[in-house]
C-alpha cells in the first residue's frame, strides 16, 4: 500500500503539468509549443503580433526545455555561446519574483508548475 502511495506522489511530481502563463493583461490568449521555443530562444519577441518577455523559472527550467524546447542545459549553454548575434538566454527567477514581475510588466511569459498570477495560455502535459 505504501508503494501505491509513494508511485502516485512521485508521478504526480514528476509528471506535473507546466502552465505558460501570461498577465491578465496582456492580449495574448494562446501560445503553440512551437511560438514558444522561438521566443525562449530569443528568436522573436512576439506571439501573434504580442509583445512579450520570456522570463525562466528557476525551479521548472529543466522540465520546460526538456519538453518544448527539446534540450538540455547541456545543448542550452553551448547554444547560448555559439549564438551569432550573442543573444543572451531569459532572466532566470524563482516562482514568488515571477509573480512580482508579472504583476508589474503585462508583457512578461513564464512558466510553472503551480500556479502563478495571471493567465494561463497553454498547458503542458
Amino acid at each position: 500500500m505504501r508503494t501505491i502511495v509513494l508511485l502516485s506522489i512521485l508521478s504526480s511530481t514528476l509528471f506535473s503539468d507546466i502552465r505558460i502563463m501570461t498577465s491578465e493583461k496582456n492580449k495574448l490568449t494562446n501560445v503553440t509549443p512551437e511560438e514558444l521555443a522561438k521566443v525562449y530562444l530569443r528568436k522573436t519577441n512576439k506571439i501573434k503580433g504580442v509583445t512579450v518577455i520570456p522570463i525562466d523559472n528557476k525551479e521548472s527550467y529543466k522540465e520546460f526545455y526538456s519538453k518544448v524546447i527539446k534540450k538540455t542545459p547541456k545543448q542550452l549553454r553551448a547554444y547560448w555561446i555559439n549564438s551569432i548575434d550573442k543573444k543572451k538566454p531569459p532572466k532566470r527567477l524563482s516562482t514568488a519574483e515571477i509573480k512580482k514581475v508579472m504583476q508589474k510588466d503585462p508583457k512578461i511569459i513564464s512558466y510553472s508548475t503551480s500556479k502563478l498570477n495571471g493567465k494561463v495560455v497553454l498547458t503542458i502535459k
